[in-house]
């Protein structure tokens, strides 16, 4: 019963289904697009010039202004007749403008007259009366300038003083380290006349007389050193060097003996007398060479 009654509205209703179905709008499931945003205009540049210019004071309008109409009197009104009342007239405001400016005639520039040089002269501003005069000036000028080359030959002379006892005192830091390492290179020299000893006093003598780089890099400056202390140190140096060569070429001469004799193998020992004299020749130099020692390191 109820599926008949059911079919039958279904089929009363298709006409008003289709109908709605074909009047209605699509649905739009997407989001709604965001309102369009206005671009930032760029910014406008500051003007070089204001807008409206000023009006200058010697400024004149194209057209003048017209002057004022002058006002005229008002005609006199008729008596009225008792009978009649006259109303009375309104009063009329009048407007009061302001004064034009009057036009201003541009002022053209007059050259001036030129001034003689003699009134130039005499219109020029005197001298106060606690100024120096021109001459006075210059001895002043020329007195700055003497003193100025005096502070600067004084302040070489300075310079170079002190530069001096500079290199002083290096040349003879130098050359007292040095002295003090050969008095200790001398001490350990053996004794002659044993054939063993003569070989090491030879060896011992030249080592002695190589320690001497100190001396030869400091050659040229020992002329800074106080001339009595400069001589004592050449003298020591040359001798030191003169029983050097002395002992070597008696080694080399007993070296050519023996090689005379066909002796082979053995030391080429110099004479047992020449290596006493050497040693005591080598004695003397080193004569007194705690004394040089101190006096280089005490010097200033």
């Amino acid at each position: 019963m109820l599926r008949p009654t059911l079919v039958a509205a279904l089929f009363l209703a298709s006409p008003a289904i289709a109908l709605a179905q074909g009047t209605q709008q699509p649905i739009n499931l997407l989001p709604p697009p965001a309102p369009p945003t206005r671009e930032a205009l760029p910014p406008v540049p500051a003007a070089d010039k204001p807008l409206l210019d000023e009006p200058s004071p010697t400024f004149q309008p194209l057209r003048p202004a017209e002057p004022e109409a002058p006002a005229q009197p008002p005609a006199p009104a008729a008596a009225p007749t008792p009978a009649e009342p006259v109303p009375a007239a309104p009063a009329r405001s009048v407007e009061t403008l302001p004064p034009a400016a009057p036009a201003v005639a541009p002022v053209n520039a007059v050259e001036a007259p030129a001034v003689p040089p003699v009134a130039e002269a005499a219109a020029a501003p005197a001298a106060p009366a606690g100024a120096l005069p021109a001459w006075a000036l210059g001895v002043l000028v020329l007195f700055g300038a003497f003193l100025a080359a005096i502070f600067g030959i004084f302040t070489a002379l300075l310079m170079r003083r002190a530069e001096t006892r500079q290199r002083r005192r290096a040349v003879a830091a130098t050359l007292a380290t040095e002295l003090e390492t050969r008095h200790l290179a001398y001490e350990s020299v053996p004794l002659p006349p044993n054939i063993e000893a003569g070989v090491s006093f030879v060896s011992s003598v030249t080592s002695l007389a190589g320690i001497d780089a100190g001396y030869r890099s400091m050659q040229g400056n020992v002329h800074l050193l106080p001339p009595k202390l400069a001589a004592h140190v050449t003298v020591h140096y040359a001798a030191v060097q003169r029983v050097s060569d002395f002992v070597k070429g008696q080694s080399l001469a007993a070296a050519v003996r023996m090689l005379q004799a066909n002796r082979l193998g053995g030391y080429p020992c110099p004479d047992a007398g020449a290596m006493r004299d050497a040693h005591e020749e080598l004695g003397a130099a080193f004569r007194g060479i705690d004394k040089l020692v101190q006096t280089l390191r005490a010097l200033r």
